[in-house]
C-alpha cells in the first residue's frame, strides 16, 4: 500500500516536473512547482520524515511558492518576448542540462548508499547536526541566493511601475 503511494506521488512530482518546465504561463508554472513541492512533502511523510515532510510544506509549498508569485506578479512576464525553440541559448541550455543530467546520474550510480537502519536517521537531531553543521555554508549561501533573488524583483518592478508612470521605458 505504502510502496504503491510513493510510485503514485513520485509519479505526480515528475510530471509536474515536466508542467513547470513545458508551460508556457508563468503563474501556470508556479502551479505545477507548488504542485510538485507537495509531492515532494508526501513522499517525505511516507518515508516517515515528519519534519522535512513539514519543513516542505511551510518552507517550501508556502513560503517559496509566495515569493515566486510574488515575482510573477510584479515583473508581469506576459509582457515579454518569448523566444523560439531553436535559439542557440536554448539549446546550449539544453546542452548544459543534459551535460549535468549525465553527471547527476553518474554521482547517483557511484554514491554510497545511506544507512537507513540507524535508529538515529531521520530524526530532528540528526536533521538540525547535519543542516547546521557539515552544510550550513550551502544552507546560508541559500538563504542569501534567496535575498537577493527578492531585493532583484522589488527594484525591478519597481522600475517597471517608474517607466509606465513616464510612459515608456527608461534608458537607465
Amino acid at each position: 500500500m505504502i510502496f504503491a503511494a510513493k510510485c503514485v506521488m513520485a509519479l505526480l512530482a515528475v510530471v509536474s516536473a515536466f508542467g513547470v518546465a513545458l508551460s508556457r504561463q508563468a503563474v501556470h508554472s508556479a502551479l505545477f512547482l507548488t504542485c510538485n513541492l507537495l509531492c515532494v512533502a508526501v513522499l517525505y511523510l511516507l518515508m516517515s520524515l515528519h519534519f522535512l515532510g513539514a519543513a516542505q510544506l511551510l518552507v517550501y509549498a508556502g513560503a517559496i511558492m509566495v515569493v515566486f508569485l510574488f515575482a510573477v506578479t510584479v515583473l508581469a512576464p506576459e509582457d515579454e518576448l518569448l523566444g523560439k525553440w531553436n535559439d542557440p541559448q536554448r539549446l546550449a541550455g539544453v546542452a548544459v542540462g543534459a551535460v549535468l543530467g549525465a553527471f547527476l546520474l553518474l554521482a547517483n550510480s557511484t554514491a554510497p548508499l545511506l544507512d537507513l537502519s540507524s535508529p538515529d536517521f531521520g530524526s530532528l537531531k540528526q536533521f538540525a547536526s547535519e543542516l547546521f553543521g557539515k552544510y550550513v555554508f550551502p544552507f546560508e549561501g541559500t538563504a542569501f541566493v534567496l535575498l537577493v533573488a527578492l531585493v532583484g524583483v522589488v527594484l525591478l518592478g519597481h522600475r517597471r511601475l517608474r517607466d509606465l508612470d513616464r510612459g515608456g521605458p527608461s534608458r537607465d
